[in-house]
């Protein structure tokens, strides 16, 4: 929800670590390309909330938006495998 500063500082995440320091949406918003990274099954249901939900209160990765720069998404099939929206597929080598 920071809507001014360029890093927040953390002092109780539920995730670890539970202090840390994060860049805030402003910059994020702000950056060329931002890159999200997700692997496995456990990430299916969370990445399916984020980039198809519709939600009153969206996750914070979902409000990633760059103004005028680019937003890659990096799966493994394991976490898109919930996903209904097209998207590119590539292989490993």
């Amino acid at each position: 929800q920071e809507k001014e500063k360029i890093v927040a500082s953390i002092s109780n995440s539920p995730k670890p670590p539970a202090e840390r320091i994060t860049l805030t949406l402003p910059v994020l918003n702000a950056a060329r390309t931002v890159v999200f990274v997700a692997t496995g099954e456990s990430k299916a249901a969370i990445l399916k909330r984020i980039l198809e939900g519709d939600e009153e209160n969206p996750l914070p990765a979902a409000l990633v938006q760059p103004h005028t720069g680019k937003l890659h998404w990096f799966l493994d099939e394991s976490a898109a495998k919930e996903l209904t929206v097209p998207f590119e597929k590539h292989s490993i080598l």
